[in-house]
């Protein structure tokens, strides 16, 4: 079965939309009939954060879940194979598309329009409605649990917890030096690049922007972490993690197929944050340290560092009351300005075969 071409292509430009560490992009597409092979790029993510490819794993998972939306407002079914072929680690899934009826996804017209915004939110919960509409949105993905809360105090742990990646990522050479190479300091750069983190998307003031542009190098870094001053950073971004309507953890077994399924609901979510013109912010970081620890063969991570970050993960556990599996990603969610900067995308990789 042959598909329209330009169809495809179409499909892909816009999932290609979807969230990525850094905005890192890490996939391309192979394309025979009317299969989609989704191919993983996961050299181009953080390669100490990335453990096991799971940070490409839940950006797979958000791609994927854009091309379905999108299929289906082209009027394609998208039948998703998820590792198909074990002897081919980096092929995420084959999207086999079929002639269908058009049955247009709500959430397919605000798939460009995601994006993340690290701005201070409104002290204003959801109403038990929006909550509901909210939640229900990635209620498909049975493996997976999603526990959201609205608790000021519970808000504040979950923030603290949070807000130590910025600690370690500072007081550790190796990672501030990964941290700093992926910033993109102005939009010319930003827009040859369309790729990193662009400074102005991390929502920081004229003299945050500047101390930060010193912090670069790594003989200024020591100099104020004799001063502990990524601690007063981390005090700051906690109080920001923790506003909002409410903060919630996606929780996944041990499997990287899981997190897959952990993107695709992530994206769910974040679209329809989106349609109901809310803000959203995912937050990694000390997820994936927790991750990273439990098998440090390079010895990255000091021993002060490491009872950080596993104090962070348990807190976490313990505020959301996790019992089994794994805490794959948190996020916070409710009103705020709009960011003030958005990210630019590459158009797609693919290939004809």
């Amino acid at each position: 079965m042959v598909i329209n071409k330009e169809d495809i292509k179409k499909i892909l430009e816009i999932a290609a939309n979807a969230p990525s560490g850094s905005n890192s992009q890490p996939w391309k597409f192979k394309v025979k009939d009317n299969q989609i092979y989704v191919i993983a790029l996961p050299e181009k993510d953080h390669p100490i954060l990335n453990y096991r490819n799971r940070g490409t794993w839940i950006a797979h998972g958000a791609l994927i879940e854009n091309i379905v939306i999108a299929s289906s407002s082209f009027g394609y079914e998208a039948k998703v194979k998820i590792f198909p072929d074990l002897s081919q680690p980096n092929l995420t899934a084959v999207i086999e598309l079929a002639l269908g009826l058009p049955k247009s996804d709500s959430l397919f017209s605000v798939i460009p329009l995601r994006a993340t915004n690290r701005k201070q939110y409104e002290d204003r919960l959801l109403s038990d409605v929006q909550k509901q509409e909210f939640l229900k949105s990635a209620s498909s993905f049975k493996e997976i649990e999603i526990k959201f809360t609205e608790d000021k105090e519970q808000r504040r742990l979950i923030g603290e917890a949070l807000s130590i990646n910025e600690v370690v990522t500072l007081e550790n050479e190796k990672l501030h030096k990964l941290f700093f190479e992926e910033i993109v300091w102005s939009r010319p750069e930003e827009s040859i690049k369309k790729s990193g983190l662009y400074l102005k998307t991390m929502e920081l003031e004229p003299p945050q922007q500047a101390v930060l542009k010193l912090l670069r190098r790594w003989r200024v870094m020591k100099l104020f972490n004799h001063l502990k001053f990524a601690g007063i950073i981390a005090k700051d971004n906690a109080k920001r993690y923790a506003s909002g309507a409410g903060m919630g953890i996606i929780i996944v077994n041990d499997r990287d197929e899981d997190f897959l399924l952990a993107g695709r609901a992530m994206e769910r979510l974040w679209l329809k944050a989106t349609q109901m013109r809310l803000s959203f912010h995912l937050i990694t970081g000390t997820m994936f340290f927790w991750q990273g620890i439990q098998n440090d063969t390079a010895n990255i991570f000091s021993k002060e560092h490491i009872e950080i970050i596993n104090n962070a993960y348990n807190k976490i556990t313990e505020v959301f009351n996790i019992n089994r599996g794994v805490a794959a990603l948190a996020f916070r969610v409710g009103l705020s300005k709009e960011p003030s900067a958005l990210s630019s995308k590459k158009p797609p990789e693919i290939i004809w075969v």
